[in-house]
């Protein structure tokens, strides 16, 4: 297990470390003015669960996908973590659409 997120009804969340570095940071970003100070730009990092800010924003090119998809992903959490969710969810596995992403901001 690389990762474990409790919640307000003390649910255990678990999955790879940086995911859930990332969703923390995606209701961050979603919950305030957009871009955070600091922060890499949409785009950029180096794997999709680098965590932090880099996940962040392809959770939310995620979530622009499927609107809901952060919480769908997080609620499929509650069991475990299997990189099939993104598939299901989604209808392409986790590589591919960082792939996607990646095209999306590349310049």
């Amino acid at each position: 297990m690389d990762g474990v997120a409790y919640t307000s009804n003390n649910e255990i969340h678990t999955g790879p470390g940086g995911l859930i570095e990332g969703i923390a940071d995606f209701v961050r970003l979603r919950s305030g003015p957009g871009h955070v100070p600091g922060w890499v730009q949409p785009g950029q990092g180096n794997r999709w669960d680098q965590g932090y800010d880099v996940t962040a924003h392809f959770l939310d090119y995620c979530n622009g996908l499927r609107k809901g998809f952060v919480a769908k992903l997080n609620k499929k959490m509650r069991t475990g973590y299997s990189d099939d969710y993104f598939v299901d969810l989604l209808g392409k596995n986790v590589d591919q659409l960082w792939k996607d992403y990646k095209a999306k901001y590349a310049n």
